[in-house]
């Protein structure tokens, strides 16, 4: 019998509490790529007409994607509110305001690349609150480091959709069979290679990058022989490079001096997966996982890939 998101609830301390949201996350994860396949029919691509807290276009589809993924969190009966890149504020749930966990997203990484048919994605992780269940959940809740995370993972919508997850005991990946109509255990335990593969890194911003980095990245390739590849969304990167081995890097520049990159909806569940799966995360000389938030939407410079190439880096 093929194994499903079921087997979660077997996998150490945390696995029967997060199976629920996670079988959450799948359920939404369907939703999004049928919305996908048939966006360009139904009008759901282009200009929602509004910016969303970053002061980015948002898309219809990041709009409609955000509002799938709250509706599934709502579902479950187990989170008590979700902060979402698209919303300025933290979203309580009311019915389930006395649940234990928060859930943070994003909800459709790199939807440029929709413009060109290409690969986007869902990144997620969940931590459990800190104030009283008696309480109504506060932005404070979700603001942890990631050590205190409890589980993250990300969906890919490509030729399959793939949701890849880990509660602590590793990274699995799930592959969604329409035969079945069920995500299916298809990479088990998932490793990062130590060495190979690719670097990921938007390389014309080189000599806007902050100190010296550019010399730095210019001895990793030398030193590492790493190919390059570079789609533009962080789940199709990161994907490769878990699969693959080698580094994704979107490093401080003079545009983006404290980064780029989401710390609690895009650095933190990364780094999750890629500790998780024996590599390195790293951001402003520490952990990406050590680095404590300040806020919904701060944004770090991020390093993540095997160890010896991250190193080579910082």
């Amino acid at each position: 019998m093929p194994i499903t998101l079921n087997s979660i609830a077997k996998q150490g301390v945390h696995g029967p509490a997060m199976m629920p949201i996670i079988q959450g996350v799948g359920r939404a994860a369907t939703e999004i790529a049928y919305l996908l396949r048939g966006a360009v029919f139904r009008g759901a691509l282009g200009a929602a007409g509004g910016e969303n807290v970053q002061g980015e276009q948002q898309q219809k589809i990041d709009v409609l994607s955000d509002e799938i993924f709250l509706e599934e969190m709502r579902a479950t009966g187990f989170v008590c509110a979700v902060g979402s890149e698209e919303q300025e504020d933290l979203l309580v749930i009311e019915e389930y305001a006395n649940a234990d966990y928060l859930v943070l997203v994003d909800p459709l990484d790199g939807s440029s690349n929709l413009d060109i048919d290409g690969p986007v994605g869902t990144i997620f992780s969940v931590v459990k609150r800190k104030t009283a269940n008696t309480e109504t959940p506060l932005e404070s809740d979700t603001l942890q480091a990631g050590r205190d995370v409890i589980a993250a993972g990300y969906v890919l919508y490509g030729p399959s959709t793939m949701l890849v997850c880990s509660v602590g005991q590793g990274v699995h990946g799930f592959t969604y069979n329409p035969t079945s109509a069920r995500f299916e255990l298809s990479h088990p335990d998932m490793r990062v290679p130590a060495s190979g593969g690719y670097y990921s890194v938007n390389e014309a911003n080189a000599d806007k990058w902050l100190g010296d980095l550019q010399q730095k990245f210019n001895a990793m390739k030398q030193q590492a022989g790493l190919g390059m590849r570079y789609v533009g969304s962080m789940v199709a990167d990161m994907h490769r490079t878990l699969l693959k081995g080698g580094v994704f890097l979107y490093p401080a520049d003079e545009k983006n001096p404290n980064g780029k990159l989401r710390l609690l909806y895009e650095a933190i569940p990364m780094g999750f997966l890629v500790e998780q799966a024996g590599g390195k995360a790293m951001s402003q000389g520490a952990s990406v996982l050590d680095v404590q938030p300040q806020g919904l939407h701060q944004r770090v410079p991020v390093y993540l890939g095997s160890a010896s190439a991250v190193d080579m880096l910082v």
